[in-house]
């Protein structure tokens, strides 16, 4: 009795949190707006935790940003998962001294040097961030990268981690990688649905973004005789880069909760790795693909591993469907290598990497925060440009293609460090970890970093947040 009132007042409390962000993500005045994040407040006082969950279920409409009204007019959006985020961070604050035995830890010597041992990565990675805004020749821009892929991660990576203190110990998945999962399942929906013809994305409100003519975004586009569809996003590029990430969590999740006593749950599960399967397949991105097939094989490989060959059978048939829906598409894979470099395909890439190269020799600290379009761009003066990409669908490229290069001109080489630190210890834990939702963890950061060998790894916000949900999650494990 008790747990079914638990699961009740749960479940009340989610329905009214995502009723407080419907009104400010849609109610279209400053009072209802209002009274949607006070709602949300308030709920979010109750359950901080749960709060916390609409930042990764909600990050993906970041293009589609709500606003309290009046404030869009002077060039401030506030994104759902911003709101969520701030929110939550704000109740844990003041629910934290309620906690029984809650207490600041005291600061000594030992202490220092602990907290400096084990966060040094994060603050190096904070620190380049600080540097990237310096270094900017835009300031505004960097401004408002580094409080949204710097700051704002690292706050959410924060509270995910006291969340996520000793799960693995608990008889609970962790909620924060359900709803993240929930949330692939949902924009892979959108996005077979636009592929079938149905597109219900305006319904969500006006991208903001352009295309590369300056157009609005659409979403369905034709590249080189392949249609190719977006759901939320501003490419399908971006669509492969998210849902790369979370098909492994569904299919892990789905061989987790196949030992549970709820077989809807099973189906769940299953339905989630085709839609966030399913999703990728149709944007056509020949990265998300590649980092699809990375994924595949670390979730094959760990299904054979001793430690969980017993009960790897869910594992396993997710892993061979993953590889094998794949593969069924990797047909089509022709069609996009077919094209030229004004139709944005391979040899595209490489110019911008040689330009990116050329960037960092003349500035070896880096360029800034979000300033690979400023210098970009023909007209600005600082332009490396190779001409043949003038008129091509990588003129107004905002990076270039390429995680190390990226990092290298965002953050300089203390970027570069902190994200080798971050990565070196995330792979030491999961690698050592006999727990089957970090065999899955894994398997995404490896699409990630795949994919990231020829497109976006980190610098959209989210990609941020989910990086930062892994590294919180990896060491949210005791070592062993």
């Amino acid at each position: 009795m008790e747990s079914t009132h638990a699961q009740r007042t749960t479940g009340g409390l989610l329905g009214g949190m995502a009723l407080a962000l419907a009104l400010f993500y849609w109610g279209g005045t400053l009072l209802t707006a209002l009274a949607g994040l006070g709602l949300f407040g308030i709920l979010a006082l109750v359950r901080p935790d749960l709060a916390l969950l609409f930042v990764p279920f909600t990050v993906p409409l970041y293009l589609i940003p709500g606003s309290l009204p009046g404030l869009r007019a002077h060039g401030f959006d506030l994104f759902v998962h911003e709101a969520a985020l701030l929110l939550s961070a704000g109740a844990s604050g003041v629910h934290f001294p309620r906690r029984r035995g809650a207490r600041l830890p005291r600061l000594t010597a030992a202490s220092f040097r602990t907290a400096l041992h084990q966060y040094a990565p994060h603050m190096l990675f904070l620190l380049a961030g600080v540097i990237g805004v310096l270094l900017a020749v835009a300031r505004g821009p960097a401004l408002i990268e580094f409080r949204r892929l710097i700051v704002e991660p690292l706050l959410f990576y924060a509270l995910a981690r006291q969340q996520l203190r000793h799960w693995h110990t608990q008889p609970t998945i962790p909620a924060l990688i359900s709803a993240l999962v929930a949330a692939g399942a949902v924009v892979g929906l959108l996005a077979l649905l636009q592929y079938s013809g149905l597109d219900i994305v305006p319904l969500l409100g006006k991208k903001q973004c352009l295309a590369p003519d300056g157009s609005p975004c659409q979403n369905i586009i034709t590249d080189g005789g392949v249609r190719r569809v977006q759901s939320v996003y501003g490419h399908p590029n971006n669509l492969g880069l998210f849902l790369g990430r979370v098909w492994p969590l569904a299919a892990t999740l789905t061989f987790l909760w196949y030992r549970w006593k709820r077989p809807w749950l099973r189906w769940l599960g299953a339905l989630s790795t085709c839609l966030c399967l399913g999703g990728l397949v149709v944007s056509f991105s020949r990265g998300a693909w590649l980092g699809a097939l990375a994924a595949a094989a670390v979730l094959a490989f760990g299904a054979a591993q001793p430690w969980l060959r017993r009960s790897s059978r869910g594992t396993l048939i997710s892993a061979v469907l993953g590889m094998a829906v794949v593969l069924a598409v990797l047909g089509g894979l022709a069609l996009s290598l077919r094209g030229d470099v004004r139709s944005g395909s391979t040899p595209v890439r490489l110019l911008l990497w040689e330009e990116a190269l050329g960037y960092v020799r003349i500035h070896p600290l880096g360029i800034g925060l979000d300033q690979f379009a400023t210098y970009h761009d023909p007209k600005s003066g600082l332009s490396l440009i190779n001409p043949v990409l003038i008129g091509t669908s990588e003129q107004y490229a905002a990076h270039p293609h390429n995680l190390l290069l990226n990092i290298a001109l965002r953050l300089g080489p203390l970027g570069l460090i902190a994200f080798a630190w971050l990565l070196w210890r995330f792979f030491r834990t999961t690698f050592r970890a006999r727990q089957a939702l970090l065999l899955g963890i894994t398997a995404a950061m490896v699409a990630a970093l795949a994919h990231g060998l020829v497109d976006n790894f980190y610098f959209v916000s989210d990609l941020a947040i989910v990086f930062w949900l892994f590294i919180a999650m990896s060491e949210s494990v005791e070592p062993k």
